[in-house]
């Protein structure tokens, strides 16, 4: 499972989820092998669910009415990648070029 927050206002639609969510996935993927990551967002959390899909992730199911908060029922989005759909950008370019270096 995977997860990120950028609690300071002052750096939301600067890039930054989606750089951390990259270097996550690249980790994931690359260092540790993993096949599959998922992870679950709260469907009012529009921003986030764009930026999972910029980078790859697709949406997998719904957990309906999964959370009240405020009163109010929201679900919970889940959503993964497969390491085929990601292409990696920081941590393949490092192991390749420490092969030639």
């Amino acid at each position: 499972m995977l997860g990120i927050a950028i609690g300071e206002k002052a750096y939301w639609n600067k890039g930054y989820g989606q750089d951390a969510t990259k270097l996550l996935l690249d980790y994931g993927f690359n260092l540790l092998n993993l096949n599959n990551i998922m992870l679950g967002v709260f469907s009012f959390n529009e921003r986030a669910v764009n930026c999972y899909r910029k980078v790859g992730f697709k949406e997998i199911g719904r957990r309906r009415q999964a959370r009240i908060i405020g009163g109010k029922k929201f679900d919970v989005i889940l959503m993964d990648i497969l390491a085929e759909e990601f292409e990696s950008v920081y941590v393949k370019k490092f192991l390749q070029d420490q092969k030639t270096g």
